[in-house]
């Protein structure tokens, strides 16, 4: 019934009637990756590409992210970022090339979009390689051959070559050579440009790994691993071959960053180290377990043939996917110093997934003895190349999940394929749902740092009998206290909210006192190194620059909670100022890691026996506690406190169902610190409810309702509905009148007029509850004996209390207890606003007269959720629904007043704050994780609407000059340096590749960021730099090519002193080699 006193309420909607007061508007949309199918680093300028299915993210520093989408929408099978044409590489998975051009201000620009297999059928491309010291990409098809592609004339270039692995075939049949040949030993897998001489290239078939000489297309070396009858291989003495000759078929490739060895992975789960100028024999093949598996064990061997009757134990293996080989900064050695390789496969099938990493002693040889030798390699350099690849020690990255690929992290060069002094680590592995995530990690890994260290301090036998006991100890305590494990670091927000698998989150707006304190970031915290590029945003008139602190609550499917700021002045950052942050910007020490609570001891044995997901985060947006509901029914509460120096003990709290969560550390670098958690067993939480003065609400589909003091904690309240039927178990339970919505204020209530706290409970029938708590003269909070009772629209939303003077609300915070504890007498009355599934309604003082009603159209579809919005000193309504529409309805009385149409966006609800922003979640429908969120408003006036214009030219790398073939060992030992001819330069194989008839490289123009005087200004000094730049690293270039000539100089008159048999055999195996083309 209306109260007929209704009019003598001030209209709280007066400047929200006219339709111009509305402007729904997305100010942001933010894609997250949930499969990840090709990574990309540029070391210099620090950037970071990530492809997935139809579209690539360009990732630098704080602020610059760019999005790329593919023009046919197919999946990124490879990508490349080149640093000496400054452009992007992608090949989809049809097998068209596209390219961009990074330097193009804005937004990367596409060049061109080409393919190779032109007839569409079997010509596809296995691998495409770069190189910082050229501009040409060498394209493998799977049919053998290599094509060339000019990045900078972007063009097809005339430089071919055949499958050379077929000629090594054919011409070994000619000689009467058995045949073991494949069909797929002439595929072409991949291509590497030795990383000292660029006029060499690998290529790497599935019959081995041939070397071959690029200006003189010839083919100088050929690598093939073949297992003699009776050696055990990758597959171990139950190969059913055994007593036959195998060979195993390569898969990948890594290069010694000398230039002297290289490893080759092969399917059978091996590795063979093979030295350059040997290619009869390989230095050593193992695998992750076993040594010089292609010798034969006599023993071994004849102890399985005995037994050859009974089923041989499996020692099946993974194939080698992925090799890489690092050295690092600080050694001095020329030929890289101690270095790691990098190990993706050969795993057994019982092991967990991961990556491994071989640390080696140095390759460097001392002068060896004056015994003559004609074997191709000298053997006291055989065997100084055998012991470096004998590791010293090994580390395991153990991954939860199949790996699928990584990418290194290189400091600074782009130089030995990426892998030159690496600091971090990126991990492509498979997720829930059969999603690919990337995880990032330190590396190289600390436990093989310190044994490095180790190594190198490690003293005499004599001095180490002579320490003193106290400096044993002394040594012990500090290795202990050394943290081994390499520390996992952040990622930006495309990468990281994909990692964790984001399932859902809720904006809000915080306090300026609170927001404070979620801002102070440690600075400690560990972040993926990325720096490239600056991030413009264009001035925006008159803008709104008083815009409350927001935050956005979200949790993920690692049961882990992140805080967001989303405030509206992190994009106040206009030009000439650069945006300096992310957007929205994770706030990493306020993540919240619930495994540490679920996996403790005294919390695991209480658990039930159920996979746990979160529901929903409760977080009180003035004292910062925050309530993870789970899905099975447990809460843990964490407050924003800093953890106590020394830990207490576990404390028994006295009431069953809530477990003291105080001695428990938080997770690493989390200021929220566990206090409790709340496990009654009574199923999934239907309603919960935290308010700022320390009490927690909350209820479950039983009927029952728990009230929490959390200054005990203690619980105030048990309250529950008596069960209809005392048979009422399983399904019946859904039977009961549940709580489904809960709501705290302090406030008056019709014939009860002084402020108290109180607890809204709103059943799925429409019946509300108000509970009434007063403090007692021992300071403890008790509910009162009566229950005020009142119907209000079924299937509650939203239940909002506000001052009927002004809109305002009155939660439960510090001032209005206050002021109720004070027994002030400045009361006004409030007005309760009640949102459900078929209307709304409006009461004075929370159960008073009812002033306002409303009935949802049926043309509205779906309520979803509800929200009280403010703009200015007006307030509505709005509901919103699964049309993707907003209805705004004036307060008090609830008159309809605008149908506001938003972005088709998602289906699931929307979640608003006060002031009329909202998050709007896409979900993936296979693996039912969020893949898009937009972030809009219902005022978009004086917004920052437009993402910024992107200006990666601002870090364009500049090259360091191509690393130079290094000696062998001493220059008194005898082959030393290489024998097969000079490097050349970048431009030389430019030359090369291009032809005769390569035209002028395009220069692509570029608009100019600014268009003021004064920017014209700041231009002109900007490019009079980069002139004097170019020039002086025109001639340290110049200078760094006279030194290399002069050092190819002394290498020509060290060969010229070799013996004559080395020349007589060099020149027998120049006549022997095999041309590509008849000349």
């Amino acid at each position: 019934m209306f109260s007929k006193h209704h009019d003598t309420f001030i209209d709280l909607s007066l400047d929200l009637h006219e339709p111009q007061d509305w402007k729904p508007g997305v100010l942001r949309t933010l894609d997250y990756a949930s499969k990840v199918t090709a990574l990309a680093y540029e070391p210099i300028a620090g950037l970071l590409a990530v492809g997935t299915s139809g579209s690539i993210e360009l990732l630098g520093k704080p602020g610059v992210a760019c999005k790329i989408t593919l023009p046919d929408l197919h999946e990124v099978k490879l990508l490349h970022i080149s640093p000496s044409t400054f452009k992007l590489l992608c090949l989809d998975d049809h097998d068209e090339l596209h390219i961009w051009d990074l330097s193009a201000y804005g937004h990367p620009k596409l060049l061109v979009t080409t393919r190779f297999d032109q007839s569409k059928t079997l010509y596809l491309a296995s691998s495409i390689t770069i190189s910082p010291s050229h501009s040409h990409a060498f394209i493998a098809l799977q049919t053998g051959e290599i094509q060339t592609y000019d990045l900078e004339c972007l063009r097809k270039s005339s430089y071919y070559m055949p499958n050379m692995w077929t000629l090594y075939e054919e011409k070994m049949a000619a000689s009467g050579m058995p045949e073991i040949a494949t069909r797929t030993s002439g595929i072409a897998i991949d291509t590497l440009i030795h990383p000292r001489n660029l006029n060499l290239l690998f290529v790497v078939y599935g019959g081995g790994v041939v070397l071959s000489d690029l200006s003189e297309r010839t083919t100088l070396r050929t690598y093939e691993l073949v297992y003699p009858p009776g050696a055990p291989g990758g597959t171990g003495y139950g190969a059913s071959d055994i007593l036959v000759h195998r060979r195993p078929e390569a898969t990948c490739m890594a290069i010694h960053p000398s230039g002297h060895l290289f490893a080759v992975g092969y399917a059978d789960g091996s590795i063979a180290f093979w030295a350059i100028e040997d290619e009869d024999q390989p230095l050593l093949v193992r695998t992750l377990n076993d040594l010089d598996v292609q010798n034969i064990d006599a023993e071994k061997l004849e102890a399985h043939l005995a037994h050859k009757d009974k089923p041989p134990i499996s020692s099946e293996k993974e194939p080698i996917f992925k090799l890489s080989w690092c050295s690092f900064s600080n050694s001095s050695d020329p030929r890289g110093g101690e270095t790691a390789l990098i190990i993706l496969g050969g795993l057994s099938l019982e092991d967990s997934p991961g990556i491994t990493v071989h640390w080696f002693p140095a390759f460097n040889p001392t002068d060896p003895p004056a015994t003559p030798s004609t074997a191709p390699l000298h053997p006291y350099i055989r065997s100084s190349m055998r012991s470096s690849v004998d590791a010293l020690n090994t580390y395991f990255y153990n991954i939860h999940g199949t790996v699928h690929d990584y990418l290194l992290i290189p400091r600074g060069s782009p130089h030995f394929a990426g892998s030159f002094d690496a600091i971090s680590i990126l991990i492509v592995r498979e997720s829930v749902a059969r999603t690919r995530i990337v995880e990032a990690y330190e590396f190289p890994p600390p436990s093989l740092v310190h044994h490095q260290d180790a190594h190198h301090e490690s003293p005499d036998i004599d001095d180490e009998e002579e320490r003193d006991t106290l400096d044993d100890l002394a040594k012990t305590l500090k290795d202990l206290q050394m943290e081994n494990e390499p520390r996992r670091l952040l990622l930006p927000g495309y990468l990281g909210n994909g990692t964790s698998g984001l399932l859902g989150g809720e904006i809000r707006t915080v306090t300026k006192d609170a927001y404070s304190s979620l801002v102070q970031t440690d600075a400690s915290r560990h972040a993926l190194c990325l720096k490239a590029g600056l991030a413009w945003s264009d001035p925006v008139e008159h803008i709104s620059k008083y815009q409350p602190p927001r935050i956005t609550v979200v949790w993920y499917a690692d049961l882990s909670v992140q805080v967001w700021d989303v405030s509206a002045q992190l994009l106040h950052k206009f030009k000439p100022d650069p945006v300096d942050c992310d957007f929205p910007n994770p706030l990493p020490n306020f993540t919240i890691d619930t495994n540490i609570v679920l996996m403790a001891p005294s919390v695991a044995p209480k658990l039930p026996t159920q996979n746990h997901t979160i529901q929903y985060v409760k977080l009180a947006p003035e004292s910062l506690e925050c309530a993870v509901v789970l899905s099975s029914g447990i809460i843990i509460v964490y407050r924003l406190v800093p953890p106590p120096g020394t830990l207490p003990s576990f404390e028994e709290l006295p009431d069953p169902e809530l477990v003291s969560l105080k001695h428990i550390s938080p997770g690493a670098d989390s200021k929220f610190t566990p206090y409790f958690a709340l496990l009654p067993t009574r199923g999934q939480v239907s309603a919960c409810a935290i308010a700022d003065v320390g009490f927690l609400a909350v209820a479950y589909p039983d009927g029952s309702l728990f009230v929490i003091d959390m200054r005990g904690p203690t619980i105030i309240l048990r309250h529950s509905i008596k069960a209809k039927s005392r048979h009422s178990i399983g399904i019946h339970m859904s039977t009961e009148d549940a709580v489904i919505c809960l709501e705290w204020t302090i406030s008056p209530v019709d014939k009860d007029e002084r402020l108290a706290l109180r607890l809204i409970a709103g059943h799925e029938s429409g019946t509300f509850d108000v509970f009434t708590f007063e403090r007692s003269v021992n300071f403890s909070w008790n509910p009162t004996n009566e229950v005020v009772k009142f119907d209000g629209p079924v299937h509650p939303l939203g239940v909002f209390v506000l001052n009927s003077k002004n809109g305002s609300r009155c939660p439960a915070d510090r001032s209005r207890l206050a002021s109720a504890l004070s027994d002030s007498s400045n009361r006004s009355a409030v007005l309760l606003v009640v949102a459900g599934s078929k209307g709304a309604r409006c009461n004075i003082n929370i159960n008073g007269d009812r002033i306002g009603r409303v009935e949802w159209s049926h043309k509205m579809g779906k309520v979803l959720s509800v929200q009280i919005v403010q703009k200015l000193s007006s307030y509505a309504l709005v509901a919103f629904t699964e049309n993707h529409e907003a209805c705004a309805y004036s307060l008090p009385n609830l008159d309809f007043m605008h149908n506001l149409i938003l972005p088709p966006i998602t289906y699931l609800p929307i979640s608003a704050d006060e002031t009329g922003d909202f998050f709007a979640w896409t979900r993936n429908p296979e693996t039912g994780l969020i893949r898009q969120a937009t972030y809009g408003t219902l005022f978009n006036f004086r917004r920052v609407e437009t993402p910024p214009e992107i200006d990666f030219l601002s870090t364009k790398p500049v090259i360091p000059a191509q690393p130079q073939p290094v000696s062998m060992g001493p220059t008194s030992i005898l082959g030393s340096w290489f024998n097969f001819g000079q490097s050349v330069t970048g431009a030389q194989i430019d030359a090369l590749l291009g032809g005769v008839d390569r035209p002028v490289p395009k220069q692509q123009p570029r608009p100019p960021p600014l268009d003021n005087d004064h920017s014209q200004i700041v231009k002109q000094v900007a490019a009079t730099q980069n002139t004097l730049y170019d020039r002086l690293t025109s001639a340290l270039n110049e200078r760094g090519q006279m030194l290399g000539d002069l050092e190819d100089r002394f290498n020509s008159l060290e060969s010229g002193s070799r013996s004559m048999v080395d020349q007589a055999k060099k020149l027998a195996a120049e006549q022997s080699a095999k041309s590509w083309f008849k000349f």
